[in-house]
């Protein structure tokens, strides 16, 4: 069967091409996806002001007791310092040469450092180093080596791999799912276009397990020589993208891609066992035909859809209707995609599956304005739709996978988009924002405070954290947000309601929370809870506050100070204002800016530019899910006109003897574009040829015969 199967490829390569193309492409966005994980992974950071030390200490930026996924913990935002005498301590073991202490952004807090460079002795071991060095350490601090010492220069390097690496994910799902379906289609197309020859192998006593080792050598040929030049393809895809990711700022900026052998075999393993799948899910029903019905059946369409394909619709459409369910019935927040997303999966994989009865229902629906509009060339290409709905089948099957999958996924993210913004919009109460490029003079709260017409003014400074005392998880076990407030107009700038205590004793190391928070947690007013700061450190807080807030309002409010010294920056950078009842916003932001004006490096605007922040925020984080799209609807048109223009090479014969009878060029392509457009089913055995002057039906286009000459127009019927 080996040498059968090479012969097959050598000496009938042009019926094989659609197939190579569907597996080079798919093969290509499988490795591209890999070297988007391996970049994740690795999050490589070719190091600047860190290049001369061989191991560097930095703050470990992962936060591993959240209780979630020990192998994905959640990444803190703040930068983690480290205690600045470690660098004596480093500099006392065997191996060091000498230490230097390195501060990148804001200033750390008295005593700490952002990271430590070690310069290794000459002839010294740096994995042995590197691991009495670890001895040396807390659990709050980690060291790195190679690429990886960068991270300590740039903070953001952490999340973004993190980023990248669950986007890669989603994307090689996508393209397994893509490539699956695309490549059976052209492999059933191909097998569709060979039934002749192997109805002929079965008549001369082949059996099922012959063709099928026939048709699986084939296709294992085919796809290693397809993975095979896919590989410089798919590494720069991968760095196309990759670089439309860090230009976006999805990916950070020194965040270097990386694609080593390991994404690349197991892209090409995948995508061998993609095709070796659709091969055997192609070739199954030719593989059983009895030997005294395979020369019958060449000509003749099978049936419709097969029991075991209708039970995959059955359980595809019903798992995806009740992910459904479940997500308008129980599903709200953050983790509605959890349920949305499958459920949009399911369903298109269900309806894939159906694509041969879609056709059938499909070009029925559309026949009676294709003919309206077509006349007699109309008629051939609904007729020959219909006699060929196994073959557009192949053609219909990916276009619903990758349509349904492409406008779900869109639809689902420009939903939760807006239900996003309203929730921000509905809980942003300040008119007014002051923004400064340093530091705010102590007194300008205060001073804003007095001004007439102003409700309440509060600097505002946010973070994430975490509460470890009682133990508690957030939602997505990310942790919850934390907003640093001025206590004297917290009631003003927040859209809270207090139901025990006041804002007013936000001073220190207090804390404000929801009232159903607190009560899960078991704690009232004057209680204390133990929080993980996103710098890392640990806080005692004491509550001062009880408040009810709007659905999905997860924020944690502390006394600004408080907060901003345990973020990068140290100190608040903005300022909130709330108008009285009876002034214009715009005229408050006149006055303030007139308030202002003495001081240097203040900006003083409305809300809008909240807003614009966040839509910008969004943006940019859509821009990964669209470029997703942009990936599966282009290999949806490569696998649509690759179907197509397989199909209709086979079709010369057809073509050509409908030339022979009279039709001209312009008719034959109509009658091929309608035949696109109209969504054919395997409903009729009957094809329609022109012959001199009068249209003929017959069984099949490779052996129909002219009628005999009559008037122009008339039709003869012929059955099998």
């Amino acid at each position: 069967m080996l040498q059968l199967a090479l012969r097959t490829l050598r000496f009938r390569a042009g019926m094989f091409v659609a197939a190579f193309l569907a597996m080079f492409f798919a093969a290509a966005i499988m490795m591209a996806c890999g070297g988007l994980i391996e970049t994740g992974i690795r999050t490589a950071v070719p190091p600047q002001q860190l290049a001369s030390a061989d191991v560097v200490v930095t703050g470990d930026q992962e936060y591993h007791d959240s209780g979630g996924d020990p192998d994905e913990p959640p990444i803190l935002p703040e930068r983690v310092h480290i205690d600045a005498g470690l660098a004596d301590t480093i500099a006392a073991l065997p191996g060091v040469q000498k230490t230097e202490s390195f501060v990148f952004e804001g200033t750390p807090p008295p005593g700490s450092v952002d990271a430590i460079g070690v310069v290794a002795k000459p002839g010294a071991d740096v994995s042995e180093l590197q691991e009495r060095i670890d001895a040396k350490l807390s659990s709050a601090a980690v060291t790195l080596v190679g690429d990886e010492r960068g991270q300590a220069e740039l903070r953001e390097a952490k999340a973004s791999g993190v980023t990248v690496m669950a986007l890669a994910g989603v994307f090689t799902a996508f393209a397994i799912l893509v490539s699956i379906f695309g490549v059976a289609s052209m492999l059933a197309l191909s097998i569709a276009q060979r039934q002749r020859d192997l109805a002929l192998l079965r008549a001369v006593g082949a059996t099922p397990r012959h063709l099928r080792r026939l048709i699986s050598r084939e296709t294992l040929l085919l796809s290693l020589f397809a993975t095979a030049l896919a590989y410089f393809p798919g590494r720069w895809l991968g760095e196309f993208v990759f670089a439309r990711l860090a230009k976006r700022g999805i990916a950070a900026d020194g965040l270097a891609f990386r694609q080593g052998w390991i994404p690349t075999v197991a892209a090409m393993a995948v995508a061998i066992l993609a095709a070796l799948a659709g091969a055997l899910g192609a070739g199954r029903r030719a593989s059983r035909v009895k030997p005294t019905q395979a020369l019958a059946e060449v000509s003749v369409e099978g049936r419709l859809i097969g029991r075991g394909r209708a039970l995959l619709a059955v359980f595809s459409l019903g798992g995806g209707i009740a992910m459904t369910i479940v997500t308008i019935a129980v599903m709200s927040g953050p983790l509605t995609p959890a349920t949305a997303a499958p459920a949009v999966i399911l369903l298109a994989i269900g309806f894939a599956v159906l694509a041969p009865v879609l056709t059938k229902v499909t070009t029925f629906i559309v026949q009676w304005p294709v003919r309206a509009l077509g006349g007699v060339t109309g008629q051939l290409a609904v007729l020959n739709a219909r006699g060929r709905g196994g073959r557009m089948a192949a053609v219909l099957g990916p276009v619903i996978l990758l349509t349904a999958v492409s406008t779900g996924m869109l639809y689902l993210q420009t939903t939760n988009d807006e239900a996003d913004r309203q929730d921000f919009a509905g809980n942003l109460v300040a008119d007014v924002v002051v923004t400064t490029q340093d530091r705010f003079d102590p007194g300008l709260v205060a001073q804003i405070n007095d001004l007439p017409h102003v409700a309440g003014a509060s600097e505002y400074v946010n973070s994430v954290g975490f509460i470890e005392k009682p133990d508690d998880s957030s939602p997505t076990n990310e942790g919850w947000t934390l907003q640093g407030v001025t206590a004297g107009g917290a009631d003003a700038t927040t859209p809270v309601q207090v139901t025990a205590g006041q804002l007013a004793d936000l001073r220190g190391d207090t804390i404000a929370i929801g009232n159903q928070h607190a009560e899960k947690l078991g704690v009232d007013v004057g209680g204390t809870i133990t929080l993980r700061m996103g710098d890392n450190t640990t806080l005692d807080v004491r509550v001062a506050a009880l408040f009810s807030a709007p659905d999905g309002y997860d924020t944690l409010l502390l006394p600004a100070d408080t907060l901003a010294a345990h973020t990068t920056e140290g100190h608040a950078t903005r300022i909130l204002v709330k108008a009285d009842e009876n002034t214009d916003p715009g005229q408050l932001v006149a006055d303030l800016t007139t308030v202002t004006s003495a001081e240097s490096g203040l900006t003083v605007t409305g809300r809008d530019v909240l807003l614009r922040e966040f839509d910008d925020q969004k943006t940019t984080a859509n821009f990964a899910i669209y470029l997703m799209v942009v990936m599966i609807a282009g290999y949806a048109a490569i696998t649509v006109i690759n179907t197509l223009a397989s199909s209709m090479t086979a079709r010369r014969r057809e073509f050509g003897l409908q030339r022979l009878a009279g039709s001209t060029r312009g008719q034959v392509l109509r009658m091929a574009g309608l035949e696109g457009r109209s969504w054919p089913s395997a409903a009729s055995r009957w094809v329609l040829l022109p012959c001199s002057g009068s249209w003929c039906r017959s069984a099949s286009s490779a052996s129909a015969r002219c009628c005999p000459p009559g008037p122009r127009g008339s039709t003869c019927r012929r059955s099998r």
